[in-house]
């Protein structure tokens, strides 16, 4: 059995053997726009697997924002859509 390991920090040749995640983020447009940026430089750094967390992590989302999010998300390696307790799903 292989092991799916996820990490919020990284290290020099952890894409051989992990992914990454890009950490909490707002639920704003400005962070959906980082994160597409966040993603490309980890693949950069040679983490091919990474992602951020789709509508966002911290404070409410709404049903625009989270519908443009999931067709950004769509081309990431890694996505998953996550949210803080206490955040409308």
């Amino acid at each position: 059995m292989r092991t799916f390991i996820i990490e919020r920090s990284s290290f020099a040749g952890m894409g051989k053997f992990g992914s990454r995640w890009l950490g909490d983020n707002f639920s704003r447009p400005e962070f959906m726009g980082l994160s597409v940026t966040g993603v490309m430089l980890m693949n950069m750094f040679g983490i091919t697997m990474s992602g951020s967390d789709i509508c966002g992590f911290m404070e409410n989302t709404n049903p625009e924002l989270c519908a443009r999010w999931h067709n950004v998300g769509a081309f990431y390696p890694f996505s998953r859509n996550h949210n803080t307790y206490g955040a409308l799903d």
